[in-house]
């Protein structure tokens, strides 16, 4: 009786503190599935150019290209400048609707609140986002007239590596990684509950 007795509390022990493991292990997922920092000017694409860093990568030799290239680039960032001034109030609002329905989705482990919000957010940033494209176009068109072929698509190359620096790693991965956990656990849990009422039937 006492081996019995000794068993079942042993038993009981193991689940208790196995259930809690599991809890711990999927809170720490799911803080690991969100985004770190909320950043609403990378979300827009805001970008300001380094012009000697430019210079040098794009191996500009001659004085005057130089001097067009940084005047291109100066005039580009001004505009972004003047961009990210004006639209600061919509920057905060961003940030603030972020970080409140982030806090939601760890409060709640659902992630599609972060999916749904993110696609609202892209919806305020979106008049800023149509501007940005349109310096970028303006400051394309006039490298494109100033620099040589291989130049021009070194150029391009180093864009897309600036922007692609501004987008979050791994996020949208991270979030559906969370959300079929979170569906792997509840299926779990149904089969449990199931297997359970099957067993008081008998």
């Amino acid at each position: 009786m006492k081996s019995l007795i000794s068993i079942l509390i042993f038993i009981l022990f193991f689940s208790t503190t196995l259930f809690s493991q599991q809890r711990g292990n999927h809170g720490n997922s799911s803080q690991k599935a969100m985004p770190q920092k909320i950043n609403p000017k990378n979300m827009a694409g805001i970008i300001s150019y380094d012009f000697d860093e430019v210079i040098k990568k794009l191996k500009i030799k001659e004085t005057p290209i130089k001097n067009i290239v940084s005047k291109a680039i100066t005039t580009h960032n001004n505009k972004i400048n003047e961009l990210k001034t004006f639209n600061y109030e919509i920057f905060n609002n961003v940030k603030s609707f972020l970080t409140k329905k982030r806090n939601e989705a760890k409060l709640s482990r659902d992630f599609t609140i972060m999916t749904e919000a993110r696609m609202k957010a892209n919806e305020m940033l979106a008049p800023i986002r149509d501007k940005v494209i349109t310096q970028k176009s303006i400051l394309n068109t006039t490298l494109k007239k100033e620099l040589s072929e291989k130049q021009f698509k070194k150029w391009l190359k180093y864009q897309q590596g600036k922007l692609k620096e501004l987008k979050p790693k791994n996020t949208q991965q991270s979030m559906q990684s969370a959300q079929n956990r979170q569906q792997i656990q509840r299926n779990g849990q149904r089969n449990r509950q199931r297997q359970s009422m099957n067993g008081r039937r008998y």
